[in-house]
């Protein structure tokens, strides 16, 4: 599976993309148009509980299921105007064939007339491990036929995402007498769901997916309302053009409706490159954590707001989660572009002027069409003095800032700012909020919002279970510390994991399970 966005200039550098194919399973005619679509599990790292089609990575396996393929009449062209060859696309439709058959049991491109149980009884064996796809495909003969899936756009993940995937798009009718299912594990539900439907879902705030999803749906939905066939030449062209379409004039990363993101390159810590910047809100809106000054990341930022002022939306607010400069440089130019007052808690003030202070509980008000937009106040202390999280309750959605990041990383807690009682105190209080889906500063949003809060608290406390196991009683230096109670982590990273386990001693010392002798530290 890919969470995916427009490509914003052509293909992608193959080292930083990792090839992947996904199938836009259909089924029915005209009005009674149906996709086939997946909700992740809320254990995978990239983008859990979201919305998706059927895909995932290219293998080894699939250059050699590759040879089996027979050419789409037409669909190379397309594809080769997107820039893949024809090598590329047939393993591309291999792998697809291959997911589809691992994901949901459906086979196809062969016109064989397999029994639905001889099938269910392959997908075991493949899934347990036993054999693989490609064993069947071998021992049954079966050839593999393009025409079935219809090259439908090449989409690529935007940068905020740490796992950034190349993807092919393919649409294949279900065959006759199968029917797709669904064994929990990286995905937990699959269903039949008209497009509109889905759309419909989507716009309620209860269902979030990535760029691509939205666009085919789009798509597929105004074929089904003009009761056209989603495999006629136009609808197809159209959803090949869909992913340079969706970046002009500017690209608009809408996960939930009302909620856009749009990532700016800024300087955090490493692995992250860029910020997110939230714009929240269907006729004021928030602008959460401008963070680059840089004239080129401005321009984009105010591309993105001018496309959505046609549809009615401003910005009323900029709000800052924390002082830090990569969630703030921005803030004074927007300031001066939109004339609109800045919020912020009083420990970010000296970064920001804000025209407002926050604190625990106050609700940020926007004037709104469908629903109402206001966001509330969490003070979430631990990364910084001021930290504050806000929460959309009507989506379940929480604008993290840096307090949760996206993926499995964890956030550097950096004394004296940062404290890392109170940070795990604030991880437990969100425990309690009606929170289903993570907007972070960095990385990828998420859904399983309270599972991922979940393993953070279990993995600050089993990170605290190695510090006490690096204490003994010889009073010891953080380098030498670090070594001991970060062995997990890269070296290069040492001097960033310094400073969250000094918030750690910080913590012990407090809880009498650590003692310190000037800059050295022992148990106590």
């Amino acid at each position: 599976m890919s969470e995916a966005s427009p490509s914003a200039s052509g293909p992608p550098a193959p080292s930083k993309f990792r090839a992947s194919a996904v199938v836009v399973l259909v089924r029915g005619r005209g009005a009674r148009l149906e996709v086939y679509w997946v909700r992740r599990s809320d254990v995978v790292p990239a983008m859990p509980g979201f919305h998706a089609f059927i895909g995932g990575g290219v293998n080894a396996e699939d250059s050699s299921l590759a040879a089996a393929m027979t050419p789409p009449a037409g669909d190379d062209a397309a594809a080769a105007a997107d820039g893949f060859d024809t090598a590329q696309l047939r393993v591309l439709e291999a792998c697809v064939i291959r997911e589809a058959f691992e994901e949901t049991g459906v086979l196809l491109g062969t016109g064989a007339s397999t029994e639905a149980a001889a099938l269910a009884a392959m997908r075991d064996q493949v899934l347990e491990g036993t054999t693989s796809f490609g064993a069947f495909a071998r021992e049954h003969g079966w050839g593999f036929e393009g025409g079935a899936l219809r090259y439908i756009g090449r989409w690529t993940t935007p940068p905020f995402s740490a796992a950034r995937f190349d993807s092919a798009f393919f649409l294949a009718e279900v065959p006759q007498g199968q029917e797709p299912t669904i064994i929990p594990g990286e995905l937990a539900s699959g269903e039949w769901i008209a497009p509109d439907v889905a759309l419909a879902q989507w716009k309620a705030g209860d269902a979030a997916f990535a760029a691509p999803i939205l666009n085919v749906l789009l798509e597929l939905a105004s074929a089904a309302s003009a009761a056209g066939d989603a495999f006629a030449v136009p609808v197809l062209e159209r959803l090949r053009s869909a992913p340079r379409r969706a970046g002009q004039p500017v690209r608009r990363i809408e996960m939930k409706w009302g909620i856009v993101l749009h990532p700016v390159k800024t300087s955090p810590l490493p692995p992250a490159t860029h910020t997110n910047t939230y714009l929240v809100g269907d006729r004021d809106m928030a602008l959460i954590d401008p963070g680059s000054a840089e004239p080129a990341e401005l321009d984009a930022l105010y591309s993105v707001i001018e496309a959505l002022a046609a549809d009615g939306r401003r910005v009323a607010c900029v709000i800052a989660t924390h002082h830090h400069p990569d969630h703030t440089a921005g803030i004074e130019a927007v300031r001066e572009r939109f004339h609109v007052p800045v919020l912020a808690h009083t420990e970010s003030a000296r970064a920001v002027r804000p025209d407002r202070t926050l604190d625990d509980g106050e609700i940020v008000t926007l004037a709104s069409n469908a629903r109402d937009w206001s966001l509330r106040t969490i003070h979430t202390p631990g990364h910084t003095r001021g930290h504050l999280s806000f929460l959309h309750p009507g989506t379940r959605s929480l604008f993290t800032g840096d307090h949760i990041p996206g993926g499995h990383g964890s956030v550097i807690i950096d004394p004296p700012d940062g404290d890392m009682n109170e940070y795990l105190e604030s991880l437990e209080r969100l425990l309690h909020e009606p929170i289903e889906t993570l907007f972070p500063g960095h990385g990828s949003p998420q859904g399983g919002a309270l599972r991922r809060i979940r393993a953070m608290i279990a993995h600050r406390l089993e990170r605290e279970t190695k510090v006490l196991a690096a204490l003994d009683g010889t009073p010891r230096p953080l380098g030498e510390l670090v070594a001991r109670a970060y062995a997990d982590t890269p070296r290069e990273l040492w001097s960033y994991a310094e400073r969250s386990l000094l918030a750690h001693l910080l913590k012990l010392e407090r809880e009498d399970r650590a003692a310190r002798d000037g800059d050295r530290w022992q148990s106590a």
